[in-house]
């Protein structure tokens, strides 16, 4: 959820006060590809095996008729907006927190950053109660996100500009708990969720287990700088999108890398991990933001377990071809934003 979220949020949060919502409306899920193995075995992100981030895309899967004028407009902000495809990691990404049936809970209380007190009873129930390890952090950047599931009570929450206070007392400015993780499509009830489309982080973020295992079994995100006014596509519940235009990309519009490109000529392994990810299970857009990027989990909780080493030097440069550390960040260099394919609005 990002800066002009105001007026969306504004009208559902009316919607969600005047009558109980269901779950997000569900369009249909992409086809697989028949691993019926693969299907019974439970993702890493732990949503629903047969949910739309678990779902494999069919090879021949139907594209947007003008998916290539709309990869252009994708291509287009990489070049006019650092010129890059960046992993977010540890700044406007998350942390992701497996917490015990003892962590203690806290009440948080509404942080109302957008000077919008008709939001507070529609977040109550998911601030109410949170298992928060004492020494959680928030990402950097001005989202402030964290994630947090809970195995022991399928609980999941995620928070967008969350924040300590001196008193040690948390607050969020906005987001959503999901009760069943395990069973649910990953998709928030409306108008819960941090990012601007309703999808949980936990959903799409690339865990830093996958990358050290070399298979990612979930589609994963996309943000662009510019996304399409009024336009949303299912697994989205809402948008945030600016932009006028048929080929603007849509806010949960769902892409794939082209499966005839050959992963094996990247440099990077943990780059060769993504793109395979990217062909298999897709990206979805989640959000608009300053940049191109794809979300991983921001990697300071892992560095504070394991002497303070990012584990992403070596995940993404084993041979250390780039020196200055900024591997992160070109990581994704050697995949081709013109191979990329849209797929059909929902």
């Amino acid at each position: 959820m990002r800066r002009s979220v105001k007026h969306t949020i504004r009208v559902l949060a009316a919607v969600a006060l005047a009558a109980s919502t269901g779950m997000a409306a569900s369009g249909p899920s992409p086809a697989g590809d028949g691993d019926a193995t693969r299907a019974r075995r439970h993702p890493t992100n732990g949503f629903s095996p047969t949910g739309v981030w678990n779902t494999k895309l069919p090879r021949n899967v139907a594209l947007a008729p003008n998916s290539q004028a709309i990869v252009d407009n994708i291509q287009l902000d990489k070049v006019n907006n650092y010129g890059s495809w960046a992993i977010n990691t540890d700044t406007y990404s998350t942390p992701i927190y497996h917490v015990g049936p003892h962590t203690p809970r806290r009440r948080w209380t509404f942080s109302d950053c957008l000077n919008m007190p008709e939001l507070a009873p529609v977040i109550a129930d998911s601030i109410a109660s949170v298992p928060t390890p004492p020494d959680m952090i928030v990402s950097q950047g001005t989202d402030a996100s964290v994630t947090i599931y809970q195995p022991s009570t399928d609980t999941y929450w995620d928070f967008w500009r969350a924040e300590k206070d001196t008193s040690g007392n948390w607050s969020a400015c906005w987001g959503g708990k999901i009760e069943h993780y395990s069973k649910n499509p990953g998709i928030f009830e409306n108008p819960l969720g941090a990012t601007a489309t309703g999808l949980p982080f936990g959903a799409f973020t690339i865990r830093i287990e996958e990358l050290r295992r070399g298979y990612i079994d979930h589609a994963l995100n996309i943000v662009t700088v510019r996304t399409r006014a009024g336009c949303h596509s299912w697994p989205a519940t809402r948008d945030d999108g600016y932009v006028e235009g048929e080929d603007i990309p849509c806010e949960g519009q769902r892409f794939r890398l082209d499966p005839a490109f050959d992963v094996n000529t990247l440099t990077s392994p943990g780059a060769r991990t993504i793109a395979r990810a990217m062909q298999e299970y897709g990206l979805i857009m989640t959000d608009k933001g300053g940049a191109l990027v794809t979300y991983a989990e921001d990697p300071r909780p892992y560095m504070a377990r394991n002497g303070g080493v990012d584990p992403y030097t070596k995940l993404f440069d084993p041979d250390d071809l780039v020196p200055d550390g900024s591997e992160k960040y070109v990581v994704l260099s050697e995949i081709p934003v013109d191979r990329l394919q849209a797929l059909p609005i929902r």
